[in-house]
């Protein structure tokens, strides 16, 4: 009975180390091997700044800024939606028009402080067909109220 016992056990051991034995890499099917290697191209998009300071600007006034974006990616571009943290920054920009690699585009942005003394800090999402989904902007202030 132990001597059954035994070889039973043997027999399972030498079954699971046989069947360990298979490496992984030799189950990869060529065509997997094939879709992986191909990198599938995306755009990218950069910009000249992501911050500008507009320094000192008097309560009542409209900021205005334009951050400039090339596509430096292999596929078009294109700006599917530009929002401001607050209705006080609205972004205007190419919306759903392909912008082809290598070239250029704006995103004008207009910041009314009316309203809004002290610093003042706001950012913009822009959302994109990059691998990353857009980039965030920032744009700052300091608002010198009306009542001095």
């Amino acid at each position: 009975m132990i001597f059954k016992r035994n070889i039973l056990i043997v027999l399972s051991l030498s079954l699971f180390l046989i069947a360990c034995n298979e490496s992984a890499a030799s189950k990869i099917k060529a065509d997997n091997q094939s879709n992986a290697q191909a990198q599938p191209s995306y755009a990218e998009i950069t910009f000249d700044k992501i911050f500008h300071d507009f320094g000192n600007v008097k309560e009542g006034e409209i900021a205005k800024t334009i951050f400039t974006f090339t596509n430096t990616g292999e596929n078009d571009l294109y700006i599917v939606d530009a929002v401001g943290s607050c209705g006080c920054t609205v972004p205007k920009y190419p919306k759903n028009i392909p912008i082809k690699p290598g070239d250029n585009g704006q995103i004008e942005v207009n910041f009314d402080t009316n309203g809004r003394p002290n610093l003042q800090q706001k950012m913009i999402k822009v959302s994109a067909n990059t691998p990353d989904g857009g980039q965030l902007l920032r744009i700052q202030a300091f608002v010198e109220s009306k009542n001095n």
